[in-house]
């Protein structure tokens, strides 16, 4: 059936209500994705239009490298490419997510606070998805393109705020009235429908790459290898492309160096070896190998934790059990309470066995967390899907 003008999706097709509010549990964030498109699928979240509120110690704003555009009409292929960082925008192409609020701590500096709407799209060279955002974080990952180079362009709202600064800064408080008014630019109303996920990381979190081989400092080598320089004019487009193709080529040579390192487990014969970053990455050879002899070395995971870096770093803050619990209590807790109403559907994602949540409190945290949501939103209904793919 299709929609009438001036009518909302909601109209044509009544969405559902659950008796009590679905909590799904994954293991690593991008398998929330399936629980939110089945919650589509049965009709208790609109197709289109969704608000998701993010809370989380990393945007998860990436796209899949290589994916064409139209990937995304098939779901299972789709699943089967996304990643931790990488499973909201597809989403948002697909014209499932329209507003992306994104909750953060005061250790993520990924992005400023702000709201900055956008376009998302098919490239209409490469095929894939892109954006208009001139974000460094989209920037460092060459995802911008003008919006004249998009094809089945989409509006998307990004929301960036910050809760839990008195940790750091006792004098500081989380002002929930203010946080009120900008959940309602998004959520008109209670009964609206709208997806809470949460990354345990939130509450706290590691950068799992600083310790890798460390005595060789690798990852301070890593942070110069692979600085992103931003543009000296993000409002000027020349000077935005200028930026993306040096960020392209540099990632593409250094890919190049540390794939021809893992294939033949040194640099011999490499063609460019007059190359600048060729040097550089010689010289951290020689000082990993001097500090791990014999060690096989991943360099494929080498290259992965530099791309990493770009002029900002992955956060890291390992919370104290009691900063842990005065976040939950205060922010976590004021923030539901600020909400217009109940979420349709609660995920959450533990992130622990790739290390990003601290493993030794990842417990204590899923535990907390699901108290104060049982406290504020009974009844729940519990799906713990990590443990059903244990």
């Amino acid at each position: 059936m299709a929609a009438v003008a001036g009518t909302s999706f909601e109209t044509v097709i009544p969405r559902k209500k659950f008796k009590e509010l679905p909590i799904y549990i994954a293991e690593n964030h991008n398998e929330v994705l399936p629980f939110i498109y089945r919650c589509m699928g049965s009709k208790h979240l609109p197709l289109e239009g969704n608000t998701i509120i993010h809370l989380d110690s990393h945007p998860d704003m990436l796209i899949p490298k290589g994916m064409p555009a139209d990937t995304v009409w098939d779901k299972h292929e789709l699943f089967s490419r996304l990643s931790i960082e990488n499973w909201m925008m597809p989403a948002a192409y697909a014209g499932h997510f329209s507003n992306l609020v994104w909750i953060k701590p005061p250790w993520a500096k990924q992005m400023m606070d702000r709201a900055h709407t956008f376009l998302i799209g098919r490239h209409r060279l490469s095929g894939e998805i892109r954006l208009s955002s001139t974000e460094a974080y989209f920037l460092s990952e060459a995802l911008y393109s003008s919006p004249a180079e998009l094809d089945n362009s989409r509006q998307v709202i990004l929301q960036v705020a910050t809760v839990g600064a008195h940790l750091f800064s006792p004098d500081k408080k989380d002002d929930f009235q203010e946080l009120g008014k900008m959940f309602r630019q998004y959520i008109a109303r209670e009964g609206d429908p709208f997806i809470l996920d949460i990354d345990l990381d939130f509450f706290s979190t590691r950068n799992p790459f600083r310790g890798l081989y460390e005595n060789a400092d690798l990852y301070s080598h890593l942070r110069e290898l692979y600085n992103f320089q931003r543009p000296a004019n993000e409002q000027d487009p020349k000077c935005i492309q200028k930026a993306i193709e040096e960020r392209e080529a540099q990632l593409s040579e250094l890919e190049a160096i540390f794939g021809h390192l893992q294939e033949h487990r040194g640099l011999q014969n490499y063609q460019d070896t007059s190359s600048p970053r060729f040097q550089a990455v010689a010289s951290l050879v020689q000082e990993v190998e001097t500090h791990y002899p014999g060690d096989q070395v991943d360099w494929t995971l080498v290259h992965d934790a530099g791309c990493t870096c770009d002029d900002t770093e992955l956060p890291h803050h390992v919370t104290s059990r009691d900063d842990i619990q005065q976040l939950i209590t205060s922010s976590f807790t004021g923030l539901l309470c600020s909400l217009p109403g109940p979420p349709t559907i609660v995920t959450i994602s533990r992130s622990s066995e790739d290390d990003y949540c601290p493993p030794e409190d990842v417990e204590f945290i899923q535990e907390a967390v699901l108290k104060v949501l049982r406290q504020v939103y009974a009844p729940v209904k519990l799906t713990l899907a990590y443990k059903e793919q244990e």
